[in-house]
Order: structure tokens, then sequence, then C-alpha cells
């Protein structure tokens, strides 16, 4: 997740090829509403060894209600 201009916070591991359900929390949930967008990039197995992205987003977008 991305909030303006701070430095993406992580969401959680999605394994390639599989589909996952990743609860997210009321704070969280309030960021997205306020405009904060997803992005999803590709990382190590295990996820990256920082906290931040290493590799290539490779999607990216903001949520919209429906």
């Amino acid at each position: 997740m991305i909030e303006g201009k701070n430095a993406p916070v992580s969401m959680g591991v999605i394994p390639a090829g599989a589909s996952v359900h990743l609860a997210v929390p009321p704070a969280v949930q309030g960021k997205l509403a306020q405009g904060a967008v997803l992005a999803v990039s590709v990382e190590p197995a295990g996820g990256s060894p920082t906290g931040q992205p290493t590799g290539p987003v490779v999607a990216a977008g903001d949520l919209k209600s429906v």
C-alpha cells in the first residue's frame, strides 16, 4: 500500500500462481478509503528482505467502491 508520498507498506505475500485472502485491518481500510493505492511487486520467496519493494512492480492502482 502506498499512501501519498510515504514509503510503501507491505500488505502480505501472494505466492506465485496462487490466490489469497488477506484481512485488512480497520486502520488500513481507512487509509485505502482516503486514496492510498495498492501495488504488487515481484519479490524473492518469503517476501522482501527489507520490507520495501525490491523487484519490479507488476500491477498498481487505486480502489473504487461500487
